[in-house]
């Protein structure tokens, strides 16, 4: 054994099998405290459904996960309809209606159109269908109220049919 005096007030032994050992795990010596390096442990924020199985989702929770995707610390649990309105309250939906009449939301950012249309989250319903549906909702209620809305309807209806008659005598030439 071989001593080596430091700066410190004490004096720290040196080992050669400790020497050895501390180069083998690529260790320093911090006074007589050993600090080996370890790989860092990378974690990731992640935000899933708590019943992924349920088709209904009531529940989410967010956290970290490592590499494994083993979850670290606290899970958040956050209520589905607050996750909805975050998320979905900084997005523009507009109405898209194909060729044939079929109608469906759009929503203003490519990716996540596309992100609904896969999961099938973007229903689409033929426009005679959504008009029957208006007037359904609209029959229980007093004529002074509905009536002027129903004209509109009609009103543009005819106007949507002069369109598309007109477009398919142009193509038809």
């Amino acid at each position: 054994m071989r001593r080596r005096s430091q700066t410190l007030p004490f004096r720290v032994i040196e080992i050669p099998a400790l020497t050895q050992l501390l180069r083998c795990v690529d260790a320093k010596p911090f006074g007589e405290i050993v600090m080996a390096k370890h790989p860092p442990i990378i974690l990731t924020p992640f935000f899933q459904a708590r019943d992924e199985g349920d088709a209904e989702q009531r529940m989410y929770v967010a956290g970290f996960a490592d590499e494994a995707g083993e979850a670290w610390g606290t899970l958040i649990p956050l209520d589905a309809e607050m996750v909805g309105h975050a998320v979905l309250g900084h997005q523009t939906f507009t109405v898209w209606c194909n060729s044939d009449g079929r109608i469906q939301p759009q929503p203003s950012s490519d990716s996540l159109f596309e992100e609904l249309l896969k999961k099938g989250q973007l229903k689409e319903m033929p426009l005679d269908e959504l008009v029957a549906e208006a007037i359904e909702q609209g029959k229980n209620e007093p004529n002074e109220e509905i009536l002027d809305m129903f004209e509109t309807m009609h009103e543009r209806l005819v106007r949507a049919e002069g369109m598309v008659a007109d477009e398919i005598a142009r193509r038809r030439r």
